[in-house]
């Protein structure tokens, strides 16, 4: 990454592709790569996974534009590669491919495919595009008032846009654009490194199987209401593997306050549910300040389904009506999903989920103010007085 920073100034990088510059795009890795594996030859592609696995299957090498947005090397506005950045990095326009909408068909299985798989030499083969995008289009995510909450190891919300926040404000937030799945739309998303495996590193410190700690969240449900009642609960800043936005890097860590001689293990495990809950309120928050909407309705979709305490959490610190979208792999249906209606097969459920598959949980109104004045009166000053403090010891200004 340093090539292409010492050559642009990030906010301008920002402003062409709509991401904040990280190492973890693939440019960066298609530059090592370059650097440190002599057998790169000309002629080579680079593509993302989704990409590649639709490559071997029809022997045709394209990128979707939703996944080509998470390069750091397409210009997001004028939807084409960036050769300016691709020289930056040293790199050549070469190694990427022609773009494609996602769910359109770039070809079919070939013979060898067909051979091995039993399909026939017809069938269709369509990229779907970025996970988080394709489950949005799962659960009828279409409007710019929607918000999904995705959760699984991290935890992000996305929200669907009708044309890309590249300006400063969005920069100094560090918040991600993309181009969504459905033609025409893009999307604001932001993740928080540490969700679901912030809870498998409760797990592994108090050495716990699922039988047990499943055991120990129904524990917490039952009681929920003395949690309410109490003066305080203890506070867990859950940066185990740095922060998100809007003060999104990787040295910052995690705290815990609120232990004593009388703290039990499932008394950790609320402070790790609650402070993920304050961690996702503060980015909705910025979320609502940054696109001067409102998101009364929050819909979820991953791991936290399967959690009703956690769910209940959400809606009480948020202060939000929570919809989660039991949708079994819901990844996967929006990417079929996609490729139906791509080849002119509406899908019955297009967009959003029966009713049988959500569940509904409101806001409660002791809880809310509970947790409101925790949100506001300690864990905001903690936090931003634990970034003031990392950010002296880290010499950043």
């Amino acid at each position: 990454m340093e090539n292409i920073i010492s050559a642009m100034d990030i906010e301008h990088i920002y402003e062409i592709t709509g991401i904040p510059a990280h190492s973890n795009y693939s440019i960066n890795k298609i530059k090592w790569l370059q650097d440190n594996i002599s057998s790169v030859h000309e002629g080579w592609k680079w593509l993302c996974l989704a990409e590649y696995i639709a490559f071997k299957l029809s022997g045709v090498k394209r990128s979707e534009y939703s996944l080509a947005s998470r390069t750091m090397a397409l210009n997001i506005t004028d939807m084409n590669w960036d050769e300016q950045l691709i020289h930056a990095a040293e790199l050549s326009p070469s190694l990427f491919s022609p773009l494609v909408q996602a769910g359109v068909a770039i070809g079919t299985v070939t013979s060898d495919v067909s051979e091995l798989t039993g399909l026939t030499t017809h069938t269709h083969v369509a990229i779907a595009g970025h996970d988080h995008m394709c489950g949005s289009v799962a659960v009828g995510l279409t409007r710019e008032d929607q918000i999904l909450n995705s959760t699984g190891t991290t935890e992000g919300l996305l929200v669907v846009t009708e044309s890309v926040n590249n300006s400063g404000r969005f920069f100094r937030a560090r918040v991600s654009n993309g181009v969504h799945v459905l033609p025409g739309l893009h999307s604001l998303y932001a993740s928080l490194p540490s969700a679901g495996y912030a809870i498998e590193w409760f797990r592994n410190l108090f050495e716990l199987d699922m039988s047990a700690f499943l055991r120990m969240v129904d524990t917490l449900r039952n009681e929920q209401d003395m949690a309410v009642a109490s003066a305080l609960d203890g506070i867990f800043i859950p940066h185990l593997r740095g922060s998100g936005p809007p003060d999104r890097n990787t040295w910052s860590r995690a705290l815990i306050y609120g232990l004593d001689d009388k703290s039990r293990p499932q008394d950790v495990l609320r402070f790790v549910f609650q402070g993920l809950c304050f961690e996702l309120r503060n980015l909705l928050d910025l979320y609502e300040t940054l696109t001067g909407n409102n998101y009364p309705v929050v819909n979820v979709i991953g791991a936290a389904c399967k959690n009703p305490y956690w769910l209940q959490l959400k809606a009480n610190i948020l202060n939000r009506e929570i919809v989660a979208c039991n949708v079994n792999e819901a990844v996967s249906k929006g990417a079929a999903m996609l490729a139906a209606k791509a080849v002119g097969v509406e899908v019955e459920c297009l967009p959003g989920t029966s009713e049988e598959q959500t569940r509904r949980y409101l806001p409660e109104s002791d809880a809310v103010t509970h947790y409101q004045a925790i949100y506001t009166q300690v864990y905001k000053p903690l936090y931003e007085s634990k970034m003031r403090t990392e950010r002296l010891c880290n010499g950043v200004n």
